[in-house]
């Protein structure tokens, strides 16, 4: 028995408890006070509110357990989201994150790196080595996408590049959209202690996919910069 059925078991217990001690109450008084109409009115919405408690928990634990997940504080994908960072410094980063890896030759001492349209939705990176000679290495790196430290990163559509003629063109990746719904265990029973309701809201954290290009020592990089951010490793 795992941790989520004990936490329902034991909501389950205290609320038959409050049940059978709200109706005891009442039943002994009604047999000495005569109650008004309104009395009579606001015990049978207390009674109301109480089975619809009651319900509530009880579905609750009637859903499959594999339809459930346990949240777990495991904190964020700091790795992931310090990607750029890394990168920029020239550090070691996962292999994880490396969506695909290629080499074009190049006949010029220019590389124009183009957007397809509107504002580029992806940060390049370019950096100059004596190691390479009449070609470059384009690297691929996925964006990064967690809603409540859930890595939805594997879904995100990834934008698709295209070389021809010393040129990098790059189409922006679909648009994409990712809700989830979650609630607590233990949720009828978040309005008697001191957990509020905004503290089982969702957060949410992204970061832009990366290009990362090796070029020739000699060779100069041309971009539009009012519509793609572009910067040199050095």
């Amino acid at each position: 028995m795992n941790s989520l059925v004990i936490i329902l078991v034991i909501n389950i217990v205290i609320m038959i408890a409050i049940i059978l001690s709200v109706y005891t109450f009442f039943s002994k008084q009604a047999k000495s006070i005569n109650f008004s109409t309104s009395v009579k009115k606001n015990i049978l919405v207390l009674g109301g509110y109480v089975i619809i408690l009651f319900v509530s928990i009880v579905m609750n634990f009637l859903i499959p357990e594999e339809k459930l997940m346990e949240v777990e504080n495991k904190g964020g994908n700091q790795e992931g989201f310090l990607l750029y960072e890394n990168l920029m410094n020239k550090e070691e980063v996962g292999e994880k994150y490396l969506e695909s890896f290629d080499v074009y030759p190049l006949k010029e001492k220019e590389l124009v790196i183009r957007n397809s349209e509107g504002f580029a939705e992806y940060n390049v990176l370019f950096q100059k080595t004596e190691e390479l000679q009449e070609e470059i290495e384009v690297q691929f790196y996925k964006g990064q996408f967690e809603i409540n430290e859930f890595d939805f990163s594997d879904e995100l559509p990834i934008p698709s590049i295209r070389f021809t003629n010393n040129i990098i063109e790059v189409e922006n990746a679909p648009y994409f959209e990712k809700n989830i719904g979650f609630m607590t265990p233990e949720f009828p029973f978040t309005q008697f202690n001191r957990e509020r309701w905004e503290e089982q809201g969702s957060s949410s954290a992204s970061r832009s996919p990366i290009i990362y290009i090796k070029i020739p020592k000699d060779v100069d990089v041309i971009w539009n910069k009012e519509s793609i951010f572009v910067d040199e490793v050095k």
